[in-house]
């Protein structure tokens, strides 16, 4: 209970409650025992013949050829009688006749017409082996008040081989009888093998997802026992025996070894050395077991090559009464399978865990079920026609192994959403850490851009305005210069400072709004000291990678260029003309002053410095017939 009065739930309670529901669906579905209906005869016994010539003999069924004639290869001779009521209902009903099982090839004969065979029962090891229900119409034309029915049987070694006890009578009254056994025997198993490679076909998936060796070894081992649960109910063996039957045990063998890898990926406590060991060996000796079971008993029932091989052999082959090697191999690997699963309870005891808890129930069950198969399959031939339980109590290996791959998926969920959810919280801290830098960098940057224009600002009012006030000064204190000079140096100052203010609002990139400025200015100064301004500018393009820092630039080189004009040309004209080609904007001012000389101090030098700055060329030229200055800005940045 939490502190709100709410109950909680383990997590695993719903895999749980599914489970449980499987195996009650399971139960539920499974029929009961068939009670047959008015008219149907059990025939519990024959006549059997295994060769030509010989004298019949009474034969119980069911016939489990294994017990009765271990290590021998046969064509028997079965004959059943039974009994045809001659008037009544059940005379006018049809008939049918119902084996559980009988093997290996078959021939069935009535009244001497044959109806139906399966398999060859003249080649020994057929890769037919019968292992369905037989259910046969008898032909009413056939039916006599006496029938004798005929069933041939080749029976192979060491191969399940026999007759069970067989149902005749009304057809209606062998109807459930007939379905309940096709539903053990070959419905049931399956759904079984659909079920097992499901959960395959699940943890491949899972597996190439996440290489979890978990997901790996579910998967193998839900295949191989997918395809020894198919041979249950298979009849058309891929190949012959005794080479089918080695592969079958090859698929337990592979199933054992993936189930045990699996206990180990569940983490349960390490595994012990001599764990590993056992079942190394087991799995080894499984091949072994099964030759040498196979050979004894095939030397048991052939005289002659047992006399080339001594009496050891020879005695050892027919003392066989069931494959005593392959027999000693599954005993030991049940005791040890039984040994490991009572370590497994205890540890899941000492530390409870629901996906352990359900593998020890569930080979708890298997377990059971494969101890009482190997009993039943050997002990007596009263047991033949009995359906084996292994593949059915093996489901409830599967839905475990289902429900611990869903929990196992569910976990890795939660963690991968938990660490996603981690790396958001980390992504969206380093995000805000990013954004706080990114402000503070982006604050220093305009402090430095501020200060940055600041001295640039005050740079220029140094070098203009700055400039023609020391210079008023100096005139005011010599007393030499007269009230005319003094003033042309005090406008002179003042256009400086328009000039500084005007390039603040430049357009960007805007050549014709800076000359534009520059001749508003200064036009008057310029007429004023004599000189004719012939105004020659075209439409200029946009010079777009010059910001106000080289629009000023621009504007300090024209302008100290006019003012050398004025000051030192010593003309009567000045040309100021602004053209464009491909590459460059030009600007071109000439006078028809004195030129040779004037203004090559420190305006000269501080007008190359200022075009480098910003990637223009500056040329200089000055003969008797004036000064021309060309500057040439570039259209597009210098790389």
């Amino acid at each position: 209970m939490t502190a709100t009065g709410r109950t909680v739930r383990p997590r695993w309670l719903a895999p749980l409650v599914v489970l449980g529901f499987l195996l009650a669906l399971l139960w539920l579905l499974t029929p009961g025992q068939a009670v047959p209906g008015p008219g149907a005869q059990l025939l519990d016994h024959a006549q059997r013949i295994t060769a030509p010539g010989r004298t019949a003999v009474d034969q119980p069924l069911p016939l489990h050829w294994d017990i009765s004639a271990p290590g021998q290869q046969a064509v028997a001779d079965l004959r059943v009688r039974f009994e045809r009521p001659g008037t009544g209902a059940d005379a006018a009903a049809p008939w049918s006749l119902l084996i559980p099982r009988l093997g290996n090839a078959w021939a069935i004969e009535l009244n001497g017409q044959e109806l139906a065979s399966a398999g060859r029962l003249d080649q020994p090891g057929d890769a037919w082996a019968a292992k369905r229900p037989v259910w046969l119409t008898l032909p009413t034309v056939l039916l006599q008040p006496q029938n004798e029915l005929r069933i041939r049987l080749r029976m192979d070694t060491a191969r399940r081989a026999g007759l069970s006890r067989l149902w005749v009578g009304p057809t209606a009254s062998l109807l459930p009888m007939r379905d309940r056994e096709e539903w053990l025997r070959s419905s049931l198993p399956q759904a079984a093998s659909v079920l097992s490679l499901v959960v395959a076909t699940l943890c491949i998936l899972l597996w190439l997802q996440q290489h979890d060796p978990l997901y790996a070894w579910a998967a193998l081992g839900e295949l191989a026992w997918a395809l020894r649960v198919a041979d249950s109910w298979w009849e058309a063996s891929p190949m012959g025996w005794p080479a089918w039957g080695l592969a079958v045990l090859g698929l337990i063998w592979i199933w054992s070894g993936a189930l045990y890898q699996f206990i180990a990926a569940l983490q349960f406590t390490p595994r012990p050395r001599w764990e590993r060991h056992t079942i190394g060996l087991s799995l080894l000796g499984g091949p072994l077991a099964y030759g040498l079971s196979w050979a004894l008993q095939t030397l048991g029932g052939r005289d002659e090559m047992a006399q080339h091989l001594g009496p050891l052999a020879y005695g050892l082959g027919s003392g066989q009464q069931t494959p005593m090697f392959l027999v000693v191999w599954m005993l030991g690997t049940l005791l040890f399978w039984a040994v490991l699963n009572v370590r497994l309870a205890l540890e899941v005891w000492r530390k409870p865990d629901l996906s352990r808890a359900l593998v020890v129930i569930a080979l708890a069950l298997s377990l059971m079920a494969i101890a009482r198969d190997i009993y039943a399959g050997r002990a007596s031939a009263l047991h033949y026609e009995e359906s084996a339980w292994a593949k059915y109590a093996a489901v409830t290996l599967a839905l475990s192994v289902l429900v611990i791959v869903s929990l196992r998926f569910q976990q890795a969920r939660d963690e991968l959403l938990r660490l996603n959810s981690s790396i958001g919280q980390k992504l969206a801290q380093r995000e805000a850490e990013l954004t706080q830098r990114h402000e503070q960098v982006t604050a220093l940057e305009r402090e430095r851009a501020a200060a940055e224009e600041r001295t640039r600002i005050l740079r220029d009012m140094h070098d203009g305005a700055g400039a023609h006030l020391i210079a008023a000064i100096h005139q005011v204190e010599s007393g030499k210069a007269t009230r005319q000079e003094l003033l042309q140096t005090l406008r002179e100052s003042l256009d400086q400072l328009r000039l500084n203010i005007d390039a603040m609002h430049l357009p960007p990139g805007d050549i014709n709004a800076l000359l534009s400025s520059l001749r508003y200015r200064l036009e008057r100064r310029i007429q004023a000291a004599g000189l004719k301004l012939v105004w020659r500018a075209d439409e200029l393009p946009l010079v777009a990678h010059f910001q106000s820092p080289q629009l000023r630039h621009v504007q300090f080189i024209v302008l100290e260029a006019i003012s050398n004009a004025i000051q030192h040309a010593q003309g009567s004209r000045l040309t100021i003309s602004a053209t464009a080609d491909p590459t460059h904007v030009v600007l071109e001012l000439r006078d028809d002053g004195v030129g040779a000389g004037h203004g090559a101090g420190h305006g000269l030098r501080g007008m190359r410095e200022r075009a480098a700055l910003i990637g223009a060329a500056l040329e200089r030229s000055s003969d008797h017939t004036g000064t021309c200055v060309v500057l040439r800005l570039p259209l597009l940045p210098s790389v």
